[in-house]
């Protein structure tokens, strides 16, 4: 596995943990990869965010990528003994779009190869 898939999985351990901690009893979670880009994507069924939560996640999930930062904390994401969050996913990828409701909620993130 190259540092490159690794950091996918990371940024996907961390998304289904927070899928997890939202009491989810359904999670989906896909990858797809094309010559550019990771496009990852988890589904779930939990609790969902409030407005300003959901404000909040979207800002941490789509602030500059920053190569500086993502090597050292990649390592991070999808840690359970690190509380770190979605930051480091932030630091990762390129876009995000989070979408929430009472019912769940869904979560894609793209990462240029």
């Amino acid at each position: 596995m190259n540092s490159n898939e690794r950091k996918i999985l990371g940024i996907v351990c961390e998304l289904i943990s927070n899928s997890l901690k939202a009491d989810s009893s359904d999670i989906s979670a896909s990858i797809n990869r094309d010559e550019e880009k990771f496009v990852i994507t988890v589904k779930d069924n939990g609790k969902g965010m409030n407005e300003k939560t959901l404000k909040e996640v979207r800002r941490i999930l789509n602030q500059p990528l920053k190569e500086v930062y993502e090597e050292y904390y990649s390592g991070l994401a999808g840690n359970c003994y690190s509380d770190s969050g979605l930051n480091i996913i932030g630091f990762q990828v390129d876009k995000a779009e989070v979408e929430s409701s009472p019912e769940g909620t869904k979560i894609t993130v793209i990462r240029k190869i």
